[in-house]
């Protein structure tokens, strides 16, 4: 063979380990572009799973799990005595994942009882003193309506005692307004501080927390996911802003007295703000409408297990 002949098969050959080379090293991109593209928190295995508990699979991280425990063979994986160790072994970590994710819901709840609770009692002792302001003012004005008139209506029926009746029913009218202007303002119940309380609002709308108003990063993506029946209404922190601005709770516009309004709502007890009776009726509200949907997790939760049980 000539040597230039040597040196050409040697330049092919060099030439088409470069090329497999470069297709080995692309491979891996090219699985991790389908990786990515793939739905968000899905998991894949042959288990029937209701498309709230498939979520929470891919949510709290048992999906390679479940798919593992599919793998094995079905007199196996199932309950009873011909279980394997490695199916048993794989059932107790889905199933401490999910009591971690669980347990983790509930306090989620207990923090959000526990600033409803915080406010329900405020709230009750602001309608008290309201109420107690309003019927004592109501006694006055009848007191100062119906003793100036009758008084002044008697003095008028003498002459020299007419002028001093229509000052006096005039005196009597005067106090009668005055009461009812300072009863329209007692209808808002006054002001007062909430302390030691959780606020629990403050991450869904930026704002910062206090008193373990935090959520774990299970539930805080669950609410920032969409309902897989529903992707079209947006995620669930989306759905609950949307419902809240349509009861009138927050402003649909960004606005100076809707921004200010959600500081009210959102605001720790170390800043001492007070509120009023209509914003702690607000907050409380707000925070049963993100109550249920932590349930709704743990429904979700449920379902995985009964799910994996029946295998």
């Amino acid at each position: 063979m000539k040597p230039f002949h040597k040196v050409s098969l040697i330049t092919l050959l060099f030439l088409s380990l470069i090329s497999v080379a470069a297709q080995a090293q692309t491979l891996p991109d090219s699985i991790s572009q389908n990786a990515k593209s793939a739905p968000p928190h899905q998991c894949t295995a042959t288990v029937k799973l209701s498309p709230g508990a498939n979520q929470v699979a891919g949510l709290i991280g048992v999906c390679e799990l479940i798919e593992r425990l599919q793998s094995l063979p079905a007199r196996e994986r199932g309950p009873g005595t011909e279980m394997s160790l490695d199916a048993m072994k794989l059932r107790q970590q889905i199933t401490e994942t999910v009591l971690t994710a669980s347990l983790e819901a509930d306090g989620v709840i207990a923090e959000l009882d526990s600033e409803a609770e915080k406010l329900a009692s405020i709230r009750g002792f602001l309608e008290s003193r309201r109420d107690r302001a309003l019927q004592i003012g109501t006694i006055a004005n009848i007191v100062a309506a119906g003793a100036g008139g009758i008084l002044g209506t008697a003095l008028q029926f003498g002459d020299n005692t007419a002028s001093a009746g229509n000052w006096i029913g005039i005196a009597g009218n005067s106090i009668s307004t005055v009461l009812s202007l300072i009863g329209l303002r007692q209808q808002q119940g006054g002001k007062y501080a909430l302390r030691e309380s959780p606020n629990m609002l403050a991450p869904l709308f930026g704002r910062e927390s206090e008193y373990h108003a935090s959520y774990p990063d299970a539930v805080w993506k669950y609410l920032n996911e969409a309902t897989p029946t529903e992707p079209q209404k947006g995620t669930r922190a989306e759905r609950l802003r949307k419902e809240w601005a349509e009861f009138g709770r927050i402003d649909e516009k960004p606005s100076a007295k809707g921004t200010n309004k959600i500081t009210f709502l959102t605001s720790r007890s170390s800043e001492g703000r007070k509120l009023t009776i209509d914003l702690l009726s607000d907050r409380a509200a707000m925070l049963a409408d993100v109550k249920v949907w932590v349930e709704l997790m743990k429904r979700d939760m449920s379902k995985l297990m009964l799910a994996l049980r029946a295998q």
